[in-house]
């Protein structure tokens, strides 16, 4: 990692291992910090104006959790993941996204319905909204990414089952390491979001076998589209 590299700072004030861990941690998902790239202790100390303490305690915290990975001899880097992995992990999130779904429309709330209507609209918005540069379309995926983990986050919550939230909270977040959203086309884009808008009627009605499969083919229209545009597009070496 060189030392230019623009991590976020948090208010003056020293860091614990906590807040260097959620500082790192931001840094990994939002991609400021690549799958890779060499994490050296004493540079993220100096950029976080903390010891090396925390910044070690704050490692072995994002290890335990696999966004890290600790190589002998060369230190710790952010973590790649093979083709498999991503696959595994999509495969996954359609089972368990898909069983959000289905528990959702039992206990979904007329708030949380009209949440989700309004992160649909804001999403429609950004998608149609044409670009002028490289930057503003980056801003934009940026944009996306929240809105839709937002909606998805909406979903899992009104399953109203505190350890699938959890353990989806983890999961979900891995994709973002390689900015799924970025490899989409504005059609694909426009087809992402109708999925969303198909999940809220079937929300809507009730129909919880509706959901679980729209919550199903949504997840694995993502899952393809990742493994076929971002993985065909990196040196064949098993990792990324």
């Amino acid at each position: 990692m060189a030392d230019s590299t623009p991590l976020p700072r948090l208010p003056s004030k020293r860091l614990d291992a906590v807040e260097a861990y959620h500082t790192i941690r931001r840094s990994i998902i939002d991609g400021v910090l690549k799958p890779g790239e060499r994490l050296v202790e004493e540079r993220l100390a100096r950029h976080l104006g903390v010891s090396r303490t925390p910044i070690r305690e704050a490692l072995a915290m994002l290890e335990v959790e696999g966004l890290v990975k600790s190589i002998p001899k060369k230190g710790t880097i952010v973590r790649t993941f093979s083709r498999k992995e991503i696959k595994d992990i999509y495969d996954l999130r359609i089972v368990l996204e898909g069983y959000a779904a289905r528990q959702a429309t039992e206990h979904i709330t007329e708030q949380e319905l009209r949440h989700m209507r309004a992160l649909y609209e804001e999403m429609e918005s950004c998608i149609h909204r044409p670009w002028r540069s490289p930057e503003e379309r980056a801003q934009r995926v940026r944009y996306l990414t929240s809105k839709n983990n937002e909606f998805h986050g909406l979903i899992t919550k009104a399953s109203r089952n505190s350890r699938l939230e959890a353990v989806l909270t983890q999961i979900v977040e891995l994709p973002l390491i390689f900015r799924a959203f970025f490899w989409y086309s504005q059609e694909q884009l426009v087809q992402s979001n109708c999925h969303h808008l198909e999940i809220i009627k079937a929300l809507e009605a009730r129909d919880a076998e509706r959901a679980e499969r729209i919550m199903e083919r949504h997840i694995g229209v993502a899952r393809d589209l990742l493994l076929n545009e971002f993985f065909d597009a990196q040196p064949q070496s098993g990792t990324v």
